[in-house]
């Protein structure tokens, strides 16, 4: 490429300056995001396993089926429709795929709890088909949804303070998502052994859910500042599209991304076995009743809403990718405790050291993952954040397969009885294990790499902005 063509093909647009309002309506969706993937993660393999009483093998087998279809629908959505379309001059580039696969996931969340009346003992295979079809319309819409909105922000907080406060911001709305669904939700709708429960759980969810999807509007709503940077890029680059294979090609030579990628992965291995195991552990091993996540959830929100600002401010002055990886030294020291608790002041420990755990991973993520895309928008010579998420999702979502193979390979292996009033000491040694034990070795593992092999950080860190400015990226 020719200085001269590289000149012609920039053009200085004045900075978005994002508002607290706007970071705020954006946050929104990491709310539903949090909300969407706490209720999948806690409820929906317990549900089919012990409320529907689909065999463990199925539903592992299920969620296999599942995760296998996400991995490679994530990174095709996230190619496919990261291009201009007839609209985006008008409507922008992400926008329109932003309101339209979170108003269809909305739907299709409903119908993952809305189990056809069958009789499950002598024909397991309609709930088995069924399982295996909604939780992948689910996820078509979700990850249309996500790679879109988590795409944009790199886009839309362009500035080092703007990536630090949205993330902050962003993180929190996260937090009160998940919170949201156990501390509230859950404990007021959820009964064990009654499945309809879990219906009337999904259609408040629903209402809530449309209400956070109209507040979205105008956060993600990209004026001509936001949309120019996109389009002009695309402009210039129209006659030189790059194959999706060449994108794999250079995304994977990013060394700094792939880092970051790995890291990634970890934390969604650690933070689905968690999520999943949380039921199992609540009703078989401690016995406590669900009303006890209320207690639970308040506990580590009072912990990680001050340790969020806490950690924000400790990040004005510490590297960013540092405080991640101490976040996940602590994850993993709060995950480790449940190996041997036993009483709701020991859960409640456990949840402080993850409360702070959590804060100084809010409050620096999306900072992080700003920077690693920018490496490889840098190294593509064009923004492809929502290609990217598509390609984090493929490797993140194995996450669910790895769930499906441990716990159900667990439960079987050590004899667990879904639906038991007591389950024996293997069984309970064996939640323990996939609860515990893996996601702390998980995290201390992402901890490492962050610590001590991630680049991406202080005069590296500020060439790589000023090389994306010289571009006009």
């Amino acid at each position: 490429m020719s200085m001269s063509t590289e000149n012609s093909s920039k053009t200085e647009l004045k900075r978005d300056v994002v508002s607290r309002k706007k970071m705020a309506s954006y946050s929104m969706g990491f709310f539903m995001n949090s909300f969407f993937l706490t209720s999948y993660n806690v409820l929906v393999f317990y549900y089919y396993e012990v409320e529907i009483g689909l065999a463990t093998a199925l539903v592992g087998l299920s969620f296999a089926i599942f995760a296998i279809w996400n991995m490679i629908n994530d990174p095709l959505a996230g190619f496919l429709t990261d291009k201009p379309m007839s609209w985006s001059k008008k409507y922008g580039l992400r926008t329109p795929w932003i309101i339209s696969g979170c108003a269809l996931t909305i739907l299709s969340f409903y119908f993952l709890f809305a189990v056809p009346d069958v009789d499950i003992k002598s024909n397991p295979w309609p709930i088995f088909w069924y399982m295996v079809i909604t939780t992948c319309i689910f996820d078509t819409f979700f990850s249309v949804y996500t790679t879109h909105y988590a795409g944009g922000f790199a886009n839309i907080f362009r500035g080092k303070e703007e990536r630090r406060k949205g993330s902050t911001i962003v993180m929190l709305f996260g937090l009160l998502g998940g919170i949201s669904v156990r501390i509230i939700l859950i404990p007021a709708f959820i009964i064990y052994g009654d499945p309809s429960s879990f219906l009337r759980f999904a259609l408040v969810s629903v209402v809530i859910l449309t209400i956070c999807l109209i507040l979205l509007l105008p956060g993600i709503y990209e004026n001509e500042f936001v949309k120019g940077r996109y389009l002009k890029i695309y402009e210039f680059l129209e006659t030189q599209k790059m194959p999706y294979f060449q994108f794999l090609k250079t995304t994977f030579k990013t060394k700094s991304y792939m880092i970051y990628l790995t890291v990634h992965a970890l934390w969604t291995y650690s933070y689905v076995l968690g999520q999943i195991s949380s039921f199992y552990m609540l009703k078989d091993v401690m016995k406590f009743d669900i009303s006890v996540l209320t207690i639970i959830g308040i506990v580590f929100l009072v912990t990680y809403l001050p340790s969020l600002f806490i950690w924000s401010k400790v990040a004005k002055k510490v590297e960013h990718s540092k405080v991640y990886g101490i976040s996940f030294v602590l994850m993993g020291c709060s995950s480790i405790i449940g190996m041997w608790q036993t009483t709701l002041l020991e859960i409640i420990i456990k949840n402080i050291i993850g409360g702070v755990a959590m804060g100084a991973f809010g409050s620096v993520m999306w900072s992080v993952t700003g920077d690693a895309v920018d490496s490889v928008n840098l190294a593509a010579g064009r923004h492809v954040e929502a290609g990217l998420i598509g390609v984090r999702n493929f490797f993140t979502r194995s996450a669910y397969i790895m769930a499906a193979v441990i716990i159900a390979g667990i439960h079987i292996a050590t004899g667990y009885v879904p639906g038991a009033a007591q389950q024996n000491d293997l069984a309970i040694l064996g939640i323990r294990i996939h609860s515990a034990l893996i996601p702390a070795i998980v995290s201390w593992i992402a901890g490492f790499l962050l610590l001590k092999v991630y680049d991406i950080k202080g005069e590296k860190k500020e060439a790589q902005m000023a090389a994306l400015r010289k571009k006009g990226l």
